[in-house]
């Protein structure tokens, strides 16, 4: 994922093989692993969005598929058509995955993100609060949950979920970001400093850690130094900031 500035992510999710989106213990006897045609099988773990969306789709279709796997397709289908930009598909494929594994932590999440990229702020956090409930140390959902309160304006509630995504995963640069910039916000400027400071450290190309800590910097008085953090975010992302 990457993040832009004010609270607002859009998620780029990671394409990875069919059977890694289905938890490893599972009551099913049936397998995990696409039944279907292997060649489909191939084009739904493919890195490219439409033969993505092609091959799960023609696995969807088939019928031979046992509820875990399909689920794990549907979500991977979903996958491809929310970085495609075909949102309202994105969180249909996750219902679906939902409706099969009830106990799916990662489609919750997805559908999060896609419901917080709609601006669909509550039914984001109802996501993210069921997916922390069925995966507690889930540390993407509490940062992103954090992301939808800092949206909301409930600042104290976002830095609360922010220092708990840190706390299980302390290297989860983004959290820092986004804390920080909930920091700035409530005026606390030296914390926003700090963390846009720790998530460089931890993502030394981190434009929008650049950014705003150049923002921070600029608050702080430092104007010198947030135009030469800004400078190198934009050297890294021309659209940092925008």
């Amino acid at each position: 994922m990457f993040r832009i500035p004010n609270l607002v992510k859009s998620a780029v999710l990671v394409l990875c093989p069919v059977a890694t989106f289905v938890p490893a213990a599972t009551t099913e006897a049936a397998t995990t692993e696409p039944q279907g045609n292997t060649e489909n099988a191939a084009r739904c773990s493919n890195n490219d969005i439409d033969i993505t969306i092609a091959g799960c789709t023609a696995l969807i279709q088939s019928g031979q598929e046992a509820p875990p796997a399909l689920a794990a397709i549907y979500r991977r289908r979903s996958i491809a058509y929310y970085n495609k930009g075909f949102t309202d598909k994105a969180v249909a494929d996750e219902t679906a995955a939902i409706a099969l594994r009830p106990d799916f932590p990662a489609a919750y999440y997805d559908r999060g993100e896609a419901y917080l990229s709609m601006g669909r702020t509550d039914q984001a956090i109802a996501d993210y609060t069921k997916a922390i409930a069925l995966k507690p140390h889930y540390a993407a959902a509490y940062s992103d949950r954090g992301v939808a309160f800092g949206k909301m304006g409930l600042t104290d509630q976002a830095i609360a979920d922010e220092t708990q995504a840190i706390a299980f995963q302390p290297g989860l640069a983004e959290a820092y970001v986004d804390r920080g910039v909930l920091y700035k916000s409530k005026g606390l400027i030296d914390e926003a400093i700090a963390d846009c400071t720790k998530a460089i450290a931890l993502e030394p190309d981190y434009a929008e850690a650049y950014f705003d800590r150049g923002v921070a910097k600029h608050a702080k008085g430092d104007a010198a130094g947030g135009d030469v953090d800004i400078a190198k975010a934009r050297q890294l992302n021309p659209n940092s900031g925008k």
